[in-house]
């Protein structure tokens, strides 16, 4: 399994928004491991300062993450593979 950020731009956006926002793709993601895709969304951080979201999944491939973010009805901007490094790690 890969880790993928999606990266947003949301400008003008609220708590309530991003809160809908994230229960939308936690149910999306659940939706699509009933359809055998293994995804699962992780975590998002929010910057209120550049109105910008990144929020991090784990799946198979770019295409299952975006399939998850189109249905959840969350605009994106991209989204990228990454290399996750944590202190025990390194």
């Amino acid at each position: 399994m890969s880790i993928f950020v999606v990266q947003r731009k949301l400008p003008g956006v609220t708590k309530d928004q991003l809160s809908g926002a994230g229960a939308r793709a936690k149910s999306c993601a659940d939706e699509l491991c009933q359809e055998g895709q293994d995804v699962r969304w992780l975590r998002s951080f929010y910057l209120p300062e550049t109105e910008e979201t990144h929020c991090y999944f784990e799946g198979p491939d770019a295409a299952t993450i975006e399939e998850l973010n189109r249905r959840a009805q969350i605009p994106f901007v991209a989204i990228r593979e990454v290399v996750e490094m944590t202190p025990d790690s390194v």
